[in-house]
């Protein structure tokens, strides 16, 4: 009797963990190996499957309850006891979760009218709840989760963004909502750079450099889409120092509120790539924010999110 294969979901894997067992792709009705068990899914593969709108993947049949267990760390809320049940989600948990899923749908292709309309209200609504949370609090834990993606980042970096606006005196709830869907929508032309699964990591990479301006294009191509927001998606990457890309932009040439995106970029990014907790990874990230960028920021914006990092770690 032939084995059987089961699906698994792709946007519940586990970044830079051994897989449990071997993965497969299905092509042409044929199951073609695609992962060996111990394996790891690193983050440029992570974000291609993503970005391909690889919703699933195969596992044999004996394998299911493995991948289940292994899966089951995606599921589980930052801090929470894997052994308390899980409390009633808030409001802002809730209203993440949707901004989540409206960014999915746009990384998968659906830019359609609809999709735009539903990212940009959601990104209104995500702006409200992280204005309700408390100026000084060690609060970074619950509004920041460990990104696995792009998905996940651009959802961290669009409350990041919109927190430390916020609490550096940008109050005006238009100038916001401009921030939190830049900050939404800042990594959208990822979904049209040309990756290959054969490309070097330093091609992919070189590859990637190209995603600000395709962003943009794609921006000019939905209905409603704020010159405010086009603006952030395609300077999100411009460093104060010149040294940034796409257009090598200096100082006071970088949109202002692309300034604030560009430094919750960078912070999310660095909390990925530590180690510990994720109150560990955030504290490191603050330090090595002191440590090496110093330069590459507007100073004065540079030493107020220092600042407010600091209060929410």
């Amino acid at each position: 009797m032939s084995q059987g294969y089961a699906t698994v979901d792709t946007a519940r894997f586990i970044i830079g963990e051994p897989l449990p067992a071997p993965l497969f792709v299905l092509i042409d009705g044929r199951h073609i190996k695609y992962k060996s068990a111990d394996d790891i899914i690193d983050r440029l593969m992570f974000d291609r499957l993503q970005v391909k709108g690889v919703k699933v993947l195969y596992v044999l049949d004996s394998d299911k309850a493995l991948f289940e267990k292994w899966m089951g760390g995606a599921d589980i809320p930052p801090g929470a006891d894997p052994e308390k049940p899980i409390e009633k989600p808030t409001s802002f948990q809730i209203t993440r979760s949707e901004a989540r899923r409206a960014a999915m749908d746009l990384f998968q292709g659906n830019v359609g009218p609809e999709s735009v309309v539903k990212t940009l209200a959601v990104s209104k609504k995500l702006v409200t709840e992280v204005m309700k949370q408390p100026y000084v609090s060690k609060n970074l834990a619950q509004l920041q989760y460990f990104a696995r993606g792009t998905v996940d980042h651009s959802v961290n970096v669009s409350v990041l963004s919109v927190y430390l606006a916020h609490h550096m005196g940008y109050t005006h709830q238009l100038i916001l909502n401009h921030i939190g869907t830049g900050g939404l929508l800042h990594d959208i032309g990822k979904v049209r750079v040309p990756l290959n699964d054969k490309d070097t990591l330093e091609e992919s990479q070189e590859k990637l450099k190209a995603h600000p301006e395709l962003g943009v294009k794609m921006l000019d191509e939905m209905p409603g889409v704020p010159s405010e927001v086009k603006m952030i998606v395609g300077q999100h990457h411009e460093l104060f120092d010149g040294t940034g890309f796409p257009k090598k932009l200096r100082g006071a040439a970088i949109y202002d509120l692309a300034r604030i995106v560009g430094l919750a970029n960078a912070f999310d990014r660095m909390v990925a790539d530590q180690a510990g907790t994720l109150p560990e990874r955030q504290q490191a990230a603050v330090r090595k924010i002191e440590q090496t960028l110093n330069r590459k920021f507007e100073p004065q914006k540079l030493e107020k999110a220092v600042k407010i990092l600091k209060m929410g770690v």
